[in-house]
């Protein structure tokens, strides 16, 4: 069997209680530098959560205002296709009510006509009746 090396204690080398010390030290630092580590992290991830956040927002907004937009060109499209229908209704009427009157013209023309061809034939045949009994 190999024999055990063992370390002579002189006055080089570290008191164990030291060591202990420097170890507790290292480790508390560690232990600091994970958790500034690891806040460092949560302060960079909760940053980049709040542009995402503000991003989902701005763009939920500009959504909502594409859509109010389109709903206003809607209504106002809508608005004026209603004015055009009532201008045209209302041209309509008018053309209606001039051909109305015109055809009450012609038909006075005609009845004219006729009274007078009635008056005619009314006359013509006085005078045949007057004339055979002549």
């Amino acid at each position: 069997m190999p024999g055990r090396v063992t370390l002579s204690r002189s006055s080089n080398s570290p008191d164990p209680a030291s060591t202990v010390l420097e170890a507790e030290k290292l480790l508390r630092k560690i232990k600091k530098d994970r958790i500034d580590g690891i806040r460092a992290v949560m302060a960079d991830a909760e940053a980049a959560l709040a542009e995402v956040r503000e991003r989902v927002t701005s763009w939920q907004l500009e959504l909502q205002q594409q859509r109010e937009k389109r709903r206003l060109d809607c209504v106002t499209k809508l608005i004026e296709l209603e004015d055009r229908k009532d201008e045209i209704e209302n041209k309509m009427g008018d053309i209606g009510a001039k051909a109305h009157a015109m055809v009450e013209d012609l038909e006075a023309m005609m009845m004219a006509g006729y009274e007078g061809r009635e008056k005619d034939a009314t006359l013509a045949l006085e005078k045949m009746t007057l004339n055979r009994e002549s």
